[in-house]
């Protein structure tokens, strides 16, 4: 008995089993008798086949094989695959369409749930098919495993040509601290911009709310540091989707690209840096210390500057982020001029007046010229400094005041004066609603009335057409 040494590939195995029962017929030219003697010599013989297993193998099954061989080899002797090859052939291909249908309408189901699902709204029954059918169906449609992912964008690894080309931000929320504002503990948002280029984190800045100018001040507090940058990769949260921030990007020449919705690996540096954050400032803060925001604020930029833009960094080949920026700082556009800096990082709300001639706006109370009442006013101020608050009425700049109820009431109020404007001159229809509508009412009633006059009189007439005398 031959024993043949498997390899593992179960396609090759058959080969080898293949060759190895051929033998030394294939480097011999037999005649037609002698080849059917040596085909049934070799029939004779017992042979472990690919699986193990013990064997024998007919004279025409080898004479097959030699005849695969000489014409195309080693080759040949491979078993061809079946046609229907990652086809489950027990699932109808009607049921198999729904199947994958159902796995895609909702990712989270499993082979087993689909299966009782079809078993129990009657498509199939229990014994049509196994769930490791359904498993094996869903495998080869690339719709299994627990982490499945369908229609996933194709994502590359990147990185930015040079310094200020890109920054990644986001807002990552850190502890609770007591909020003046609304007297009790907040959680603070933690706003942050990262180069992509060299991996600098250009500022990190933590607010109360989440709003717009939160963010602009964050982006404000980096540019004034780290130079403008040319483009913006940002989340779709409000904060960062706002007519405020476009325009005041618009205005610096910052060009905004937004991130898939629910696609964080899309800003893998940030989130890569959310995390170191949180391991080794945000887990290690003692709150008995660390009370208010300045401190917590503090506290980020301290580690930031100290640390992490200064520690060699293994995705910039082992450099710091320090370093790399600074080499290519040549290219970055700072501003100097700072005043004309905060000019543009303008932001607006939009009120609308009330009677008394005020509106309300961060829990003030502002007094807007009496013209304006009842229309709505956009409201103008700096982001570094939101306590100056303006209209633009017409080319005139107003600045808003807190209302003063006391002064108010002692003011003096003037009616103003209005020109009574002649009453134009109107036309004359000659139609009246009312007179229309007494006419018609009597034309109704006189018609009704000469109906009932021709009835009366038609029945008072006799057979031959004489009238009947009424006693009464």
């Amino acid at each position: 008995m031959t024993k043949l040494k498997l390899t593992g590939d179960r396609r090759r195995d058959v080969a080898l089993f293949r060759l190895a029962v051929l033998g030394d017929l294939i480097h011999q030219d037999l005649p037609r008798g002698e080849l059917k003697e040596a085909l049934e010599a070799k029939a004779k013989c017992g042979w472990h086949g690919p699986a193990g297993d013990y064997l024998r193998v007919a004279p025409k099954t080898i004479q097959s094989w030699l005849t695969l061989y000489r014409r195309g080899g080693f080759d040949a002797l491979y078993p061809k695959r079946r046609g229907d090859r990652g086809v489950p052939r027990s699932i109808p291909p009607e049921i198999a369409t729904l199947i994958v249908d159902l796995k895609r309408e909702r990712p989270g189901r499993s082979a087993a749930q689909i299966t009782d699902m079809l078993v129990d709204t009657g498509r199939v029954t229990r014994t049509d098919f196994s769930a490791s059918s359904v498993q094996r169906l869903l495998a080869a449609e690339g719709l299994s495993g627990p982490k499945m992912e369908i229609e996933v964008p194709a994502r590359h690894r990147f990185r930015a040509s040079s310094v200020n080309e890109l920054w990644q931000v986001d807002a990552v929320h850190g502890p609770k601290l007591f909020d003046p504002a609304t007297g009790r503990r907040t959680t603070v948002k933690i706003f942050g911009l990262i180069d992509d280029r060299s991996r600098l984190v250009t500022h990190l800045r933590g607010s109360f709310r989440e709003r717009q100018e939160d963010f602009l001040r964050t982006l404000f507090g980096a540019i004034r540091v780290r130079g403008i940058p040319r483009t913006l990769l940002l989340d779709n949260h409000g904060s960062f989707t706002g007519s405020d921030v476009k325009v005041v990007c618009a205005q610096l020449g910052i060009r905004l690209v937004y991130a898939r919705p629910y696609d964080g690996a899309s800003k893998g540096k940030i989130e890569r840096f959310w995390r170191h954050l949180r391991a080794r400032v945000l887990s290690e803060l003692d709150l008995s210390i660390v009370e208010e925001l300045d401190d917590l604020n503090l506290r980020l930029m301290a580690w930031v500057n100290s640390t992490y833009n200064r520690r060699a960094h293994s995705g910039i080949d082992g450099r710091t982020p320090l370093s790399v920026f600074e080499e290519e700082a040549d290219s970055v556009r700072f501003e100097s001029d700072f005043d004309a800096l905060s000019e543009r990082f303008i932001a607006h709300a939009e009120r609308t007046v009330r009677r008394d001639a005020t509106c309300s706006f961060g829990g003030r109370v502002l007094e807007v010229p009496q013209h304006l009442r009842g229309c709505k006013v956009a409201l103008h101020y700096a982001v570094m400094r939101p306590d100056v608050i303006w209209i633009e009425d017409g080319e005139t700049r107003v600045v808003l005041r807190d209302v003063d109820e006391v002064a108010n009431s002692r003011r003096v109020r003037v009616r103003s004066k209005t020109t009574q404007l002649k009453p134009q001159e109107r036309p004359s229809t000659g139609i009246n609603g009312v007179e229309a509508m007494i006419e018609r009412t009597l034309k109704v009633v006189r018609a009704a009335a000469i109906e009932s006059d021709v009835r009366d009189e038609a029945n008072d007439t006799d057979e031959n057409g004489g009238l009947v005398c009424n006693p009464f």
